[in-house]
């Protein structure tokens, strides 16, 4: 283990009721022949049963940073750790695009909801969201299901169990692969603009659950560019531009009073683009 892995998981023992859920500490992501990192020095915590809310510009890393906790992206520098176990540790020379070398029963400590669903075509919303845990986690399949039921009463689909991705709204499959992701118990869930490919009617059903999974208590890290809802459902808010931390507050003082002019720049943007747009 490194020094700087070792400290990461010194300062979680030492931490007691106080850990954090997510460590992030100097984090480096860059891809070969690339003139900057896509993210460079990011560090941040993420404690149990909080939101992180992530905002900046288009092409500022957000999505980067999510796959790079995930495990979908390995990463050349810093550290993962998660409940105080180094999950990752940046590798130089692991520049070229793959997966990291995380293995499955870690994967399934992080949760992720994608912009794109990616559901199963080819299985039913149960089949969908029974899969995982049944084949990674080995777990009673009649067990998997009665949960997976529930979870679909919770998001209000309970009746379209047996219903085939392509029968399914845009609104109704994200909240399918919401369920996918926790039926599998992450200790992290991650979501990445998981509204921006849906009808503005269809928006609001999917923030109703995600808002209600964060009064729930579950840890949640958020890409997302609706701002009204980063205000409301986060606990934290971080400014990404540029593959680096500009800014992080809470959403008051972010949305409110943002010490940064970068940070006073994209804000001002996007509220000229929502006028513009209503």
């Amino acid at each position: 283990m490194t020094e700087q892995a070792e400290q990461v998981t010194q300062t979680a023992q030492n931490s007691g009721k106080t850990q954090t859920s997510l460590e992030i500490r100097h984090l480096v992501k860059r891809y070969a022949n690339a003139d900057k990192p896509v993210l460079d020095d990011i560090s941040f915590d993420v404690p149990h049963g909080k939101v992180f809310v992530i905002v900046g510009p288009s092409g500022s890393g957000k999505s980067t940073l999510l796959r790079t906790i995930a495990g979908l992206e390995p990463i050349q520098g810093g550290t993962i750790a998660l409940n105080g176990e180094i999950i990752e540790t940046g590798k130089p020379g692991t520049e070229s695009a793959g997966r990291s070398k995380r293995g499955s029963e870690l994967r399934t400590r992080v949760g992720m909801v994608f912009q794109s669903y990616d559901l199963f075509p080819n299985k039913t919303v149960l089949g969908n969201i029974t899969l995982a845990p049944t084949l990674v986690q080995k777990r009673d399949k009649a067990e998997v299901e009665k949960e997976a039921i529930a979870l679909l009463e919770r998001v209000g689909l309970a009746d379209r169990k047996d219903a085939w991705p392509h029968e399914l709204s845009g609104g109704q499959r994200q909240r399918v692969a919401i369920c996918r992701a926790l039926i599998l118990h992450p200790e992290v869930l991650l979501f990445d603009e998981v509204t921006a490919a849906l009808d503005p009617e269809m928006v609001r059903e999917v923030l109703d659950v995600m808002l209600e999974l964060a009064d729930s208590g579950q840890t949640m890290l958020i890409v997302t560019h609706e701002m009204p809802f980063a205000r409301a459902v986060s606990d934290r808010v971080v400014f990404l531009d540029g593959g680096v931390i500009v800014e992080q507050g809470s959403p008051e003082q972010v949305f409110e009073n943002p010490q940064q002019e970068r940070t006073r720049e994209f804000l001002k943007s996007y509220r000229e683009t929502s006028s513009a747009q209503a």
